[in-house]
């Protein structure tokens, strides 16, 4: 039995066999490509400089309403009728050529948008940017949710009957050591015994603190903006006082700042308020290029600084006042 040696069109036949079945799929569609969403078309496909000014205008925006919306609720130390026409001037601007409430709605929409654009864009930096550094969403959130049940779980607990008072005690017997890491209330275990000492140099400032609670304090503020629409705008309990009452926005202001827990929730969230905008005013100053010089750097900053100052100075002003009994 003998073997015949292939003929040259062999070769030729099996790699027009093999690259049939490639060539197939050209005409069919590729399901195997990722499809891209919403998201992806629109904040996704956009670049990092984009979404900075994006926040740096809706930032910009949300700041100048919250400054006017400061130096209206001033109008509460002036009595109940001012304000009370204050509150009507808003909701009857434009009239009798505009029906009620019209040019109201058109200054909601547009605050909608811009917290709509802020946290979009903040969100999509924010996911760049733990991306860079290899970490998850999922992994992000896990570990900020372990080191709350840590701190939860170390708090000084009272002597009951039955608990131990004594340190626990490791693998092999001995007691445990604990360290007081500084400003984070916990109790942390250490083998070494010593005190937990941050580096020279590393010991954070205020601005600095401040910069890295940009995310914290915005989700203060989303949270209060809620809160805040549902007690003294819709008047829906238990947000809002049991003596709500629409159209008696004086009335309704004191009943709310009345309840302790109440004015210290707003007074807290006057306090991130502050800090959000200094450091948001000093960064869409930075992104918008207004700092050119270390002159013009020192005046924003200033700048900054005083009107965060005077929009917390005198929005906490109000519920103290209220507390103290001067606005009644």
């Amino acid at each position: 039995m003998t073997f015949s040696d292939p003929s040259p069109r062999e070769p030729a036949a099996r790699a027009s066999r093999t690259a049939a079945p490639a060539a197939a799929p050209s005409d069919a569609p590729d399901d195997a490509a990722p499809r891209s969403n919403a998201w992806q078309r629109t904040l996704g496909a956009a670049s990092n400089p984009d979404l900075k000014l994006a926040m740096a205008a809706s930032g910009t925006a949300l700041s100048l309403f919250t400054v006017g919306h400061m130096a209206g609720n001033m109008q509460v130390y002036a009595g109940r009728e001012r304000f009370n026409e204050y509150a009507r001037l808003l909701r009857h601007a434009g009239a009798p050529v505009l029906p009620p409430n019209t040019l109201l709605w058109v200054a909601r929409t547009g605050l909608l948008a811009s917290a709509g654009v802020h946290v979009l864009a903040g969100t999509e930096l924010t996911v760049r940017s733990m991306r860079r550094e290899g970490r998850t969403v999922a992994g992000t959130a896990w570990q900020v949710t372990r080191r709350i049940a840590t701190v939860v779980d170390s708090r000084p607990r009272l002597a009951l009957p039955g608990r131990p008072t004594s340190a626990p005690e490791q693998a092999t017997g001995t007691p445990m050591a604990y360290r007081r890491a500084p400003f984070d209330g916990a109790l942390l275990p250490d083998r070494s015994g010593a005190p937990r000492r941050r580096p020279r140099g590393r010991r954070r400032t205020l601005p600095q603190i401040v910069a890295r609670s940009m995310r914290s304090t915005g989700a203060v503020l989303g949270l209060f903006v809620g809160y805040h629409v549902l007690d003294l705008t819709t008047g829906t309990r238990p947000a809002a006082a049991r003596s709500f009452e629409h159209g008696d926005a004086y009335g309704n202001l004191v009943s709310s700042l009345s309840r302790p827990a109440v004015a210290a929730f707003y007074a807290a969230s006057m306090a991130a308020l502050a800090g959000h905008m200094v450091h948001g005013l000093r960064t869409a100053a930075l992104d918008t290029g207004l700092t050119g010089t270390a002159q013009r750097v020192h005046q924003v900053d200033v700048a900054a600084k005083a009107v965060g100052a005077v929009v917390a100075i005198g929005n906490v002003s109000i519920p103290v006042a209220v507390q103290i009994k001067v606005v009644r």
